[in-house]
This record gives structure tokens, C-alpha cells and sequence, in this order.
């Protein structure tokens, strides 16, 4: 009767555990959604944000979007902040859409770091349009000082207009704002 009894409540535990640990295992597609999703919100509150303070031409606000360490490294962010919303002036933006939000996840010993990058391709009231390149650290457990924006990059063209020998500016990492208009662009 004991071993009976025994042999049941084993089995019965093990049929718990089993229930359980299915009941709580998420696919790897559910939590690729999630991520997915998680990281769109993001750059969408982070690119909001940005365009708000264009609009404004509050070089303020745009700089304490960017992280501790990137003030810092920036050379002469200040300057570089006017030189981008001088870009903007008698300009009014009529939509900013975004092409993709693209990420990087980099996992050490239990510790997460979340680079976000996106694209946008913002209009104008005169049908002009521009794209804008927006990448930001959202989480680096490491090193709490790089969250935030590290790097803008202001095309004052279009997808479309962008030359054939355009080399493709910024290095995804480069800390920095860059701004290129027809005239000044990076050729191969």
C-alpha cells in the first residue's frame, strides 16, 4: 500500500510539474513577437520625441534624448544639435513614417543590452522629403550611461533622390550627429 501511494504521489508530481512548465514555456516565436513589439514601441516613443522637438526648435529636449556617454563623446554637440534644427527651419513636417525598426540584443552572463536603430522617411508641407536615421541604446545593464541616443543621421533627401554614389554616411555605431544634404554627401 505504501509503494502504491508513493508511486501515485510521484506521478501525480510529475504530471504538475509537466503541466506547469508547458503552461509557462512561451514559444520562441511568441517571445520574438514580444520583443519585436516591445522594440517597435520604443523607437516610436523615442522618434516621437525627437520630432517634437524639431518642431519646437528646442535644442534642449533633443540633447537630453542623448545618453550621458555620447554627450560626452560628441564633439561639439551643441553645434552640431543647431546645424540639424537650422535644417529644419521654415520647414513644417507633415508626417514622419517609419521604414523599419531594427535591433540588437547582446546578452553577457545574464546581463542585457538593447540597441535599437530606425529609419524615417519625414515629409514636408512643400512634398519635400527627408530621412532620418535614429539609433538608441534602450538597455545596458553594463553601463547604465549609454542609454539613450547615441547617433542621428539627417539625409535632407529622399530614398529616391539618394545618389548612386552615396556610400551610406554614418558607421552604425558612430557616436554623432551627421547631416547630408545633395551637395556634401559621402561619395564611394
Amino acid at each position: 500500500m505504501k509503494k502504491s501511494t508513493l508511486a501515485m504521489l510521484c506521478l501525480l508530481m510529475i504530471i504538475i510539474s509537466t503541466v506547469s512548465c508547458l503552461a509557462g514555456c512561451k514559444s520562441r516565436e511568441q517571445r520574438l513577437n514580444e520583443e519585436t513589439e516591445y522594440e517597435e514601441t520604443q523607437m516610436k516613443a523615442v522618434r516621437e520625441k525627437v520630432i517634437r522637438c524639431i518642431k519646437k526648435d528646442d535644442k534642449e529636449g533633443l540633447k537630453k534624448l542623448f545618453s550621458k556617454r555620447a554627450q560626452k563623446d560628441i564633439e561639439d554637440l551643441d553645434g552640431k544639435i543647431d546645424e540639424m534644427l537650422e535644417a529644419f527651419k521654415g520647414k513644417t513636417i507633415v508626417s514622419t513614417k517609419g521604414e523599419s525598426a531594427d535591433s540588437s540584443r547582446a546578452y553577457d552572463y545574464g546581463k542585457e543590452t538593447i540597441t535599437i536603430y530606425g529609419d524615417y522617411t519625414i515629409k514636408f508641407s512643400a512634398g519635400e522629403k527627408c530621412t532620418l536615421f535614429i539609433s538608441f541604446c534602450d538597455k545596458n545593464e553594463e553601463s547604465p550611461d549609454d542609454k539613450g541616443v547615441f547617433q542621428m543621421e539627417l539625409r535632407m533627401f529622399s530614398k529616391e533622390e539618394t545618389p548612386k554614389d552615396f556610400s551610406g554616411g554614418a558607421y552604425q555605431d558612430d557616436h554623432g550627429i551627421f547631416i547630408y544634404t545633395l551637395q556634401n554627401y559621402p561619395k564611394k
